[in-house]
């Protein structure tokens, strides 16, 4: 459980890095909880779309950075007001696609767990025109006019797997313009009302009483103990994350 990262590059930097060292067997399976750095994370597929450039201008015009993620669905917004989270375990020898479904039906139940230690009703199911589309959304409400929570996805390699998500906390209507206009950009469909939040679930808490819900969740459901960030991976976090940064052509800053 680090505190706030710097900046969107670092906490990207810090997420792959807790990735590596899982894989590599320098750390055990890991449960990562962290407060989000306002940043717009696209997927290498989106960075493959016509109007993919001209999204780039619109979240950079907000004061959104982009950058690339690892994980598969699509784009996503987070801010001040919302936090990742991820469970990483190492894999043993088989298809890269091995236990796919049952990595995103826990990674639901950890959250719905720790909805429910905050007094929240949720359910797993996507909502129409939402960012980041998937089966495995956490949502308030019903398909047609509801409200997205969480997103979940995944990164899965030979060595080992993560997935995890975006939890929304507040701050959401700030978000829905961003990704409006990113999925505007993109030529996506995008329903702004898709974008949740606990507070609009009736949660009056703020965001470190939601990520103490998730510690204690996983201390319930893992046996885990905190662990704080070390130094030495804080710093190899602020060496690669820029890596994750989108450069524009004719543009070496970014």
């Amino acid at each position: 459980m680090p505190g706030r990262l710097p900046d969107a590059a670092t906490a990207y930097g810090y997420t792959r890095l807790l990735f590596e060292q899982v894989a590599s067997g320098e750390r055990p399976p890991t449960i990562s909880v962290a407060p989000s750095v306002r940043h717009v994370g696209m997927t290498r597929r989106d960075t493959r779309r016509e109007g993919f450039a001209a999204a780039v201008r619109e979240a950079e015009g907000l004061g959104y950075p982009v950058l690339v993620r690892g994980a598969g669905g699509g784009a996503i917004a987070a801010g001040p007001g919302t936090f990742g989270f991820s469970i990483i375990r190492p894999r043993e020898e088989g298809g890269a696609r091995g236990g796919f479904r049952e990595r995103y039906e826990e990674a639901a139940a950890l959250v719905l767990g720790a909805f429910r230690r905050l007094g929240v009703w949720a359910e797993v199911g996507e909502v129409r025109d939402e960012f980041c589309p998937g089966d495995h959304s956490i949502r308030s409400g019903g398909w047609e006019d509801g409200m997205k929570l969480c997103g979940i996805a995944q990164r899965v390699t030979r060595r080992a797997a993560s997935v995890g998500g975006i939890v929304l906390v507040r701050g959401e209507e700030e978000l829905a313009r961003v990704l409006e206009r990113v999925y505007g950009a993109m030529g996506l469909p995008f329903r702004p009302g898709s974008v949740g939040s606990l507070r609009r679930a009736g949660y009056g808490g703020g965001l470190e009483e939601a990520l103490e819900a998730f510690a204690r969740e996983a201390e319930a459901r893992y046996g885990a103990r905190r662990v704080p960030l070390d130094g030495r991976t804080l710093e190899l976090a602020r060496r690669v994350g820029p890596e994750h940064r989108v450069v524009r052509a004719g543009d070496g800053s970014g």
